[in-house]
């Protein structure tokens, strides 16, 4: 005879939290076998940075070596994957959210844990560590490649190491899917903001720079670009202090200006400017430039947003 009432609510309940706990040790004995695979091929791998490629495409990003894992630049690879990523500067958290899943980090912590982003569903792995706890250098966040295995489910084989390259398969071979873009575009600076959720302040450019196109990933990061005089520039703004420029190559000439009262850290080749960064009240700014600006285009393109 079949239970109704409370009595039938609370056998559902628990059968739904025994499977949920099936599926979160799943998970974890998952993590923890691609832990054993990915540092076994990081091991292979040599020292120094590698290159890595997703689905067999170059993306620019490189990733380092650490306790036998691969440690790579958490937003850099986020953006590639079209996922989310949220700083929170008020206790030094960052959330990664691949859309079916995501994870909360905090700086400095060896804790991870996988939730689902699915509406209307319950589920997480229980708590594990990986190569190392997230850091930051120089406002760019660095978290173990491990992380976005996890939140992919822990698919077989999807970290290698060949010929001096790193290559993370993020779908199956061959089938076509296409990684959404977080990215939407907008018409206008005004549909750019309501967009963001808070005001974008345009640097002052030298004449002859156009705004050729507003985008934003709603509520997380907004860009514009320009262009002008063969050149083409990307101006980024966002909520937290870390750097959301997205450019992580190693420039031969770094140093730090103050303009306004805001430090503004300058990458170069030593004659012109290829990427700025600065932060204020909470908000991140960058600029980066093809052919590079020189430092008086600079520091008026950062007067302008102050």
């Amino acid at each position: 005879m079949g239970q109704s009432g409370p009595r039938a609510c609370q056998t559902e309940r628990m059968i739904l939290m025994k499977k949920l706990h099936s599926r979160g040790l799943a998970l974890l004995t998952a993590a923890a076998l691609s832990l054993s695979a990915l540092g076994t091929a990081a091991g292979a791998a040599g020292e120094g940075a590698l290159p890595l490629t997703v689905n067999g495409a170059a993306t620019g990003i490189t990733v380092t070596e650490e306790d036998g894992g691969y440690i790579v630049p958490l937003r850099a690879l986020a953006e590639y994957l079209s996922y989310t990523v949220a700083w929170h500067g008020e206790d030094s958290t960052v959330t990664l959210n691949s859309g079916s899943m995501h994870a909360t980090v905090t700086l400095g912590v060896n804790r991870y844990q996988a939730v689902t982003s699915l509406e209307g569903m319950v589920g997480m792995t229980a708590p594990f560590s990986l190569a190392a706890a997230p850091y930051a250098v120089d406002g760019t966040t660095y978290v173990p490649l491990e992380l976005f295995v996890v939140l992919m489910g822990n698919p077989a084989d999807a970290v290698t190491a060949n010929d001096g390259t790193v290559e993370l398969t993020a779908e199956a071979a061959g089938s076509g899917a296409q990684l959404p873009s977080p990215w939407e575009e907008y018409g206008s600076l005004s549909g750019l903001e309501q967009a963001a959720g808070f005001p974008v302040p345009l640097p002052v450019l030298p004449e002859g720079y156009e705004a050729v196109l507003y985008q934003a990933i709603p509520g997380q990061l907004a860009e514009v670009r320009f262009s002008g005089g063969g050149d083409t520039l990307i101006y980024r703004a966002g909520p937290g202090m870390e750097d959301m420029s997205g450019d992580y190559n190693v420039y031969p000439a770094v140093q730090t200006v103050e303009e306004g009262g805001v430090s503004v850290t300058c990458k170069g080749d030593g004659d012109t400017v290829s990427l700025a960064l600065w932060s204020r009240d909470g908000y991140s700014f960058s600029l980066a430039s093809e052919r590079g600006l020189d430092m008086a285009a600079v520091r008026a393109a950062v007067s302008g947003t102050l």
